[in-house]
Formats: structure tokens, sequence, C-alpha cells
């Protein structure tokens, strides 16, 4: 992956999100103060990484598959890129726009980071359940393929940290997966006593051949019991330090 730069930022950089939710009492009601301290947190980022520390870009998910490329017109729109709204599951960024950063702020969801090299394009999704279920791993490849007439063989694909099959767990069937060809026939999804265990992983290589790439990295850390990450389900479940959101994202160092 030349000139691109991917990575995950762990639970000592701070909450990565400005959901009141993870803030206490004096900044709950206060937005304007966690946005701030949002900032400050991709400030420390930044500066460990080489990025911009205000050009953070994520897309608002829409679950109908549609992409979006980020231009410098949309980059110059705000000063902060996270006033910015991109309506699409995909987002897409091209080697012209060094240091600009595209992901997503997630907590044992991962992202997909798909890296054409040769045609000088990345593409991120954000692979929740729900959206594993939609195929969205596959539909991103998918995209690269007809928009840009990528080869799966020229492609790098990335897989953050998310949930283990051994701790993430339903206490019923999750009303997220509809597809049983991707969850019961592959094992995603198994039952034990009344619990359902959930297997993102193997979900994902339900749609994808690794073998069909250039490479292909999956991050095998449980983010749920890892203490470097945050967790949602860890802290549901009264872990309140896990909770927050770790943002995973890739730019390109320079043109």
């Amino acid at each position: 992956m030349i000139n691109l730069k991917i990575f995950e930022t762990p639970r000592a950089w701070g909450n990565m999100n400005t959901n009141s939710l993870f803030f206490n009492k004096e900044y709950a009601n206060d937005f304007a103060k966690r946005k701030a301290i949002f900032l400050e947190n991709r400030k420390k980022a930044g500066q460990k990484l080489g990025c911009n520390p205000k050009k953070f870009y994520m897309p608002t998910q829409q679950k109908d598959g549609s992409y979006a490329l980020l231009t410098k017109e949309m980059v110059d729109a705000y000063e902060d890129g996270w006033d910015l709204t991109i309506k699409a599951d995909i987002l897409m960024i091209k080697n012209d726009l060094p240091k600009v950063v595209i992901g997503y702020p997630v907590a044992d969801c991962p992202l997909m980071i798909a890296v054409d090299s040769k045609n000088g394009i990345t593409a991120t999704a954000h692979c929740s359940a729900e959206f594993i279920d939609f195929k969205l791993p596959k539909r991103t490849i998918d995209v690269l393929k007809s928009v840009y007439n990528s080869k799966e063989s020229d492609l790098d694909i990335y897989f953050s940290a998310c949930a283990g099959s051994n701790s993430y767990r339903y206490e019923t069937y999750p009303k997220w997966a509809k597809d049983r060809s991707i969850w019961e026939e592959t094992g995603s999804i198994k039952e034990d006593n009344g619990i359902y265990k959930i297997d993102l992983r193997t979900a994902i290589l339900r749609q994808l051949s690794p073998q069909a790439f250039h490479t292909f990295y999956m991050n095998p850390t449980d983010t749920i019991t890892n203490d470097n990450y945050f967790s949602n389900y860890a802290f549901k479940h009264g872990i309140k330090e896990k909770g927050g959101r770790n943002f995973v994202g890739a730019f390109y160092i320079k043109k």
C-alpha cells in the first residue's frame, strides 16, 4: 500500500465522537464543548500520525449501497470536516488529497479499507453486523470494480479490530441477521444453551475470498476484552471505562 497510512486510534487517545452518552454531566448538554474535546483528541491523533486533525471524514450510512468520492471542493467547504454530511455507505478518496482522513468511529464493528494502489483510490465501509448482513463488504469491492475498473488481485484489504466470537453474545436471535446463508450456514451465529455467539469475521469471509486479493488482513484483536479499545458491548454490560469510540481510518501521506 504505497503512500497510504491505515490506523486505529487506541482508547488512550480519547473518545473519537461527540455522543453525549460518553461524557460527564458537565458536557452532556453542551454539544460545543463535546465537539471541542473531540477535536482535541483528533489533534493528538494528528500529531502522532501526521494527518490533518480538522480533515476527518465519515459517511452517514444510508443502507442503499451508495458511494461517494471525497473531493477537494468537499474538503474546502468547511474548516472542520466533521461538519460535512456525506450521505453514502461507502466513502472513497484519491491519492491527490494528502493528509485527509476517511474512516469511521467504531466500537466492536470493523471498518473495511480497500486499497487500489494502481489506480490511487481507497474505499472505506463501516461493517456493522447489520451492514454485513446487507453484504456491504462485497458491495464495496463491486463499486471499485465497476467505477474504477479495479481488479481484485490488485486490491489490498484491511479489516480493523472488532468484537470476538467468544465474547460477542446475544440472549435472543439478533433481528439484523436476516440472511441465514451468511450467519447460520457459516456458523457465524451459534446457539449455546440459549445464548447466541456472533462471529463477524466468519460472516465477512462468506462474502470475500482472501486468496482473490493482493493482500487480505483482519486485525484479530477482540475489542470487547482488549483494554486498548473502546467497546459498546462492554460498556452496555457495565464496564463504563469502555464507553466511547475508536477512530479507524486511512489517509495518503503525500501526493
